[in-house]
Protein backbone atom coordinates (compact mmCIF):
# COMPACT_ATOMS: atom_id res chain seq x y z
CA UNK A 1 0.00 0.00 0.00
CA UNK A 2 2.86 2.45 0.82
CA UNK A 3 4.14 1.91 -2.83
CA UNK A 4 1.45 2.81 -4.10
CA UNK A 5 0.42 5.95 -2.08
CA UNK A 6 3.47 7.13 -3.35
CA UNK A 7 3.17 6.40 -6.55
CA UNK A 8 0.10 7.83 -6.56
CA UNK A 9 1.99 11.27 -5.27
CA UNK A 10 4.26 10.85 -7.70
CA UNK A 11 1.82 11.08 -10.69
CA UNK A 12 0.08 13.83 -9.24
CA UNK A 13 3.29 15.74 -9.04
CA UNK A 14 3.74 14.64 -12.72
CA UNK A 15 0.87 15.61 -13.83
CA UNK A 16 0.50 18.97 -11.71
CA UNK A 17 3.59 20.59 -12.70
CA UNK A 18 2.82 19.85 -17.16
CA UNK A 19 3.41 23.36 -18.33
CA UNK A 20 -0.25 23.76 -19.60
CA UNK A 21 -1.93 22.11 -16.53
CA UNK A 22 -4.32 24.95 -16.02
CA UNK A 23 -4.95 24.81 -19.89
CA UNK A 24 -6.36 20.76 -19.57
CA UNK A 25 -7.88 21.59 -16.14
CA UNK A 26 -10.11 23.91 -18.39
CA UNK A 27 -10.47 21.49 -21.36
CA UNK A 28 -11.63 18.96 -19.21
CA UNK A 29 -14.36 20.65 -17.24
CA UNK A 30 -15.29 21.44 -20.92
CA UNK A 31 -15.38 18.40 -21.74
CA UNK A 32 -17.42 17.09 -18.60
CA UNK A 33 -19.82 19.31 -18.87
CA UNK A 34 -20.87 18.42 -22.58
CA UNK A 35 -21.27 15.20 -21.52
CA UNK A 36 -22.91 15.28 -18.74
CA UNK A 37 -24.88 18.51 -18.73
CA UNK A 38 -28.32 18.78 -17.53
CA UNK A 39 -30.75 16.42 -19.36
CA UNK A 40 -33.34 14.28 -18.01
CA UNK A 41 -32.95 11.19 -16.19
CA UNK A 42 -34.26 9.09 -18.91
CA UNK A 43 -32.27 10.56 -21.31
CA UNK A 44 -28.92 9.43 -19.53
CA UNK A 45 -30.32 5.90 -19.10
CA UNK A 46 -31.35 5.79 -22.95
CA UNK A 47 -27.78 7.01 -23.83
CA UNK A 48 -25.98 4.50 -21.36
CA UNK A 49 -27.75 1.98 -22.57
CA UNK A 50 -27.00 2.99 -26.76
CA UNK A 51 -23.07 2.54 -25.85
CA UNK A 52 -23.59 -0.95 -25.26
CA UNK A 53 -23.71 -0.78 -29.40
CA UNK A 54 -20.04 0.12 -29.86
CA UNK A 55 -20.67 3.49 -31.01
CA UNK A 56 -18.58 6.35 -30.47
CA UNK A 57 -20.22 8.92 -27.84
CA UNK A 58 -21.03 11.79 -30.33
CA UNK A 59 -23.15 9.25 -32.63
CA UNK A 60 -25.32 8.15 -29.84
CA UNK A 61 -25.54 11.36 -28.30
CA UNK A 62 -27.05 12.32 -31.52
CA UNK A 63 -29.55 9.48 -31.91
CA UNK A 64 -30.86 10.59 -27.84
CA UNK A 65 -31.28 14.55 -29.06
CA UNK A 66 -33.18 13.49 -31.68
CA UNK A 67 -35.56 11.55 -29.50
CA UNK A 68 -35.96 13.80 -27.25
CA UNK A 69 -36.81 16.45 -30.21
CA UNK A 70 -39.24 14.18 -31.43
CA UNK A 71 -41.37 13.17 -28.40
CA UNK A 72 -40.65 16.81 -26.90
CA UNK A 73 -43.85 17.82 -24.77
CA UNK A 74 -44.67 21.14 -22.76
CA UNK A 75 -47.21 19.11 -20.93
CA UNK A 76 -45.28 16.53 -20.21
CA UNK A 77 -41.99 15.87 -18.93
CA UNK A 78 -39.66 12.81 -20.32
CA UNK A 79 -40.19 10.81 -17.19
CA UNK A 80 -38.66 7.14 -16.86
CA UNK A 81 -42.53 6.03 -17.34
CA UNK A 82 -42.62 7.79 -20.58
CA UNK A 83 -39.81 7.00 -22.00
CA UNK A 84 -40.27 3.18 -21.49
CA UNK A 85 -43.95 3.54 -22.63
CA UNK A 86 -42.94 5.20 -25.61
CA UNK A 87 -39.77 2.72 -26.23
CA UNK A 88 -42.29 -0.53 -26.09
CA UNK A 89 -44.48 1.13 -29.31
CA UNK A 90 -41.62 2.39 -31.04
CA UNK A 91 -39.34 0.76 -33.96
CA UNK A 92 -36.00 -0.09 -33.86
CA UNK A 93 -34.46 3.04 -35.36
CA UNK A 94 -34.08 4.06 -32.27
CA UNK A 95 -31.65 1.59 -31.44
CA UNK A 96 -29.50 1.35 -34.33
CA UNK A 97 -31.87 -1.24 -35.31
CA UNK A 98 -31.02 -3.72 -33.07
CA UNK A 99 -33.01 -4.61 -30.72
CA UNK A 100 -31.42 -6.29 -28.47
CA UNK A 101 -30.73 -2.81 -27.22
CA UNK A 102 -34.01 -1.53 -26.86
CA UNK A 103 -34.57 -4.97 -24.42
CA UNK A 104 -31.29 -3.51 -22.16
CA UNK A 105 -32.71 0.32 -22.29
CA UNK A 106 -35.80 -1.11 -21.24
CA UNK A 107 -34.72 -3.30 -18.35
CA UNK A 108 -32.20 0.15 -17.00
CA UNK A 109 -35.34 2.21 -17.05
CA UNK A 110 -37.32 -0.30 -14.86
CA UNK A 111 -34.64 -0.67 -12.60
CA UNK A 112 -34.47 2.99 -11.91
CA UNK A 113 -38.40 3.39 -11.82
CA UNK A 114 -38.30 1.26 -8.77
CA UNK A 115 -35.75 3.01 -7.44
CA UNK A 116 -37.33 6.41 -7.84
CA UNK A 117 -40.01 4.92 -6.49
CA UNK A 118 -38.06 4.22 -3.44
CA UNK A 119 -37.45 8.06 -2.87
CA UNK A 120 -40.41 9.84 -4.14
CA UNK A 121 -39.12 13.28 -2.42
CA UNK A 122 -36.15 13.30 -5.00
CA UNK A 123 -36.23 13.80 -8.88
CA UNK A 124 -35.37 11.23 -10.89
CA UNK A 125 -32.13 13.01 -11.47
CA UNK A 126 -30.84 13.54 -7.84
CA UNK A 127 -32.30 9.47 -7.63
CA UNK A 128 -29.70 8.78 -10.49
CA UNK A 129 -27.00 10.76 -9.09
CA UNK A 130 -27.55 9.42 -5.49
CA UNK A 131 -27.35 5.99 -6.96
CA UNK A 132 -23.87 7.12 -8.77
CA UNK A 133 -22.31 8.35 -5.68
CA UNK A 134 -23.80 5.64 -3.15
CA UNK A 135 -21.38 4.08 -0.61
CA UNK A 136 -23.17 0.42 -1.52
CA UNK A 137 -22.49 1.06 -5.46
CA UNK A 138 -18.51 1.66 -5.06
CA UNK A 139 -18.39 -1.39 -2.41
CA UNK A 140 -19.59 -3.70 -5.36
CA UNK A 141 -17.25 -1.62 -7.68
CA UNK A 142 -14.50 -2.24 -5.22
CA UNK A 143 -15.22 -5.80 -4.29
CA UNK A 144 -15.55 -6.87 -7.68
CA UNK A 145 -18.95 -7.76 -7.66
CA UNK A 146 -20.20 -5.01 -9.30
CA UNK A 147 -22.57 -7.71 -10.97
CA UNK A 148 -24.37 -8.27 -8.01
CA UNK A 149 -25.08 -4.50 -7.11
CA UNK A 150 -29.51 -4.36 -7.44
CA UNK A 151 -29.96 -1.22 -9.34
CA UNK A 152 -27.98 -2.07 -12.70
CA UNK A 153 -25.37 -4.57 -12.08
CA UNK A 154 -28.29 -7.51 -12.15
CA UNK A 155 -28.76 -6.24 -15.62
CA UNK A 156 -27.58 -8.79 -18.15
CA UNK A 157 -24.87 -7.67 -20.37
CA UNK A 158 -24.18 -4.18 -18.84
CA UNK A 159 -20.41 -4.42 -18.10
CA UNK A 160 -18.04 -2.42 -16.18
CA UNK A 161 -17.24 0.37 -18.84
CA UNK A 162 -21.11 0.56 -19.18
CA UNK A 163 -21.54 1.20 -15.50
CA UNK A 164 -19.12 3.39 -14.99
CA UNK A 165 -19.70 5.10 -18.06
CA UNK A 166 -23.21 5.44 -16.67
CA UNK A 167 -21.92 6.55 -13.40
CA UNK A 168 -20.12 9.37 -15.14
CA UNK A 169 -23.13 10.80 -16.83
CA UNK A 170 -25.39 10.83 -13.68
CA UNK A 171 -22.82 12.83 -12.52
CA UNK A 172 -20.97 10.79 -10.48
CA UNK A 173 -17.67 11.47 -9.05
CA UNK A 174 -15.91 8.55 -11.19
CA UNK A 175 -14.48 8.08 -14.67
CA UNK A 176 -14.40 5.08 -16.91
CA UNK A 177 -11.39 2.72 -17.05
CA UNK A 178 -10.16 2.87 -20.47
CA UNK A 179 -7.76 1.62 -22.14
CA UNK A 180 -6.62 5.06 -22.69
CA UNK A 181 -6.74 5.86 -18.91
CA UNK A 182 -4.43 2.57 -18.37
CA UNK A 183 -1.93 3.80 -20.79
CA UNK A 184 -1.06 6.98 -19.57
CA UNK A 185 -0.98 5.74 -16.07
CA UNK A 186 1.61 3.16 -16.84
CA UNK A 187 3.73 6.65 -18.52
CA UNK A 188 2.69 8.03 -14.98
CA UNK A 189 4.85 5.13 -13.44
CA UNK A 190 2.29 2.47 -12.35
CA UNK A 191 3.40 -0.73 -12.89
CA UNK A 192 2.08 -4.11 -12.69
CA UNK A 193 -1.79 -5.23 -12.86
CA UNK A 194 -3.47 -2.93 -14.96
CA UNK A 195 -6.92 -4.70 -15.41
CA UNK A 196 -10.39 -2.29 -14.84
CA UNK A 197 -10.55 -2.43 -11.43
CA UNK A 198 -6.78 -1.34 -10.70
CA UNK A 199 -7.06 1.29 -13.62
CA UNK A 200 -10.26 2.64 -11.92
CA UNK A 201 -8.84 2.56 -8.09
CA UNK A 202 -5.43 4.38 -9.85
CA UNK A 203 -7.24 7.09 -11.27
CA UNK A 204 -9.76 7.56 -8.77
CA UNK A 205 -6.51 8.01 -6.43
CA UNK A 206 -5.02 10.45 -8.74
CA UNK A 207 -7.76 12.60 -8.85
CA UNK A 208 -7.88 12.58 -5.06
CA UNK A 209 -4.13 14.07 -4.95
CA UNK A 210 -4.96 16.44 -7.53
CA UNK A 211 -7.78 17.39 -5.59
CA UNK A 212 -10.31 17.28 -9.11
CA UNK A 213 -13.23 15.91 -9.74
CA UNK A 214 -12.31 11.91 -10.91
CA UNK A 215 -14.34 12.73 -14.71
CA UNK A 216 -12.17 15.63 -15.04
CA UNK A 217 -8.79 13.64 -14.46
CA UNK A 218 -9.97 10.80 -16.29
CA UNK A 219 -10.59 13.39 -19.56
CA UNK A 220 -7.45 14.51 -18.96
CA UNK A 221 -5.48 10.77 -18.79
CA UNK A 222 -7.65 10.79 -21.98
CA UNK A 223 -6.36 13.30 -23.40
CA UNK A 224 -2.62 12.56 -22.84
CA UNK A 225 -3.31 9.05 -24.44
CA UNK A 226 -4.25 11.08 -27.67
CA UNK A 227 -1.68 13.04 -27.97
CA UNK A 228 0.91 10.15 -26.89
CA UNK A 229 2.53 12.33 -24.12
CA UNK A 230 5.16 10.80 -22.34
CA UNK A 231 7.30 13.55 -21.31
CA UNK A 232 7.02 13.86 -17.60
CA UNK A 233 9.03 15.75 -15.82
CA UNK A 234 10.50 13.83 -12.26
CA UNK A 235 9.61 15.10 -9.56
CA UNK A 236 13.04 16.71 -7.34
CA UNK A 237 14.27 14.27 -5.31
CA UNK A 238 13.70 11.09 -7.64
CA UNK A 239 15.53 13.18 -10.09
CA UNK A 240 18.15 13.56 -8.61
CA UNK A 241 18.08 9.81 -6.95
CA UNK A 242 18.28 9.29 -11.22
CA UNK A 243 21.19 11.69 -11.40
CA UNK A 244 23.71 10.53 -8.08
CA UNK A 245 22.81 6.66 -8.15
CA UNK A 246 26.57 6.66 -6.61
CA UNK A 247 25.34 8.98 -3.66
CA UNK A 248 22.32 6.60 -2.94
CA UNK A 249 25.05 3.85 -2.68
CA UNK A 250 26.93 5.45 0.12
CA UNK A 251 23.97 6.07 2.16
CA UNK A 252 22.53 3.01 1.99
CA UNK A 253 26.15 1.31 2.78
CA UNK A 254 26.42 3.79 5.72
Amino acid sequence: MVEVEDLTVEAAWKVGNLGDFAERVERAARTVDALVGEREAAAVIYEAALMKSGRRQPEVRELVDRFRERFEDEEEDLTIPRMSGIMGVESDEWFFGDDSLRLLAGMLLGQFQHRVAQYSYLSERDVLRRWADAYDTRLFIRRRIYDTEPVVGVVAGFDLALLQNLRVLCGGNTLVPTAGVARTLSNLGFSGEDDAYETLARAEGLALHLELPAPMVGAMLEDLYGEDFTDFSEPPEKAAQKENPDDMEVDEQE
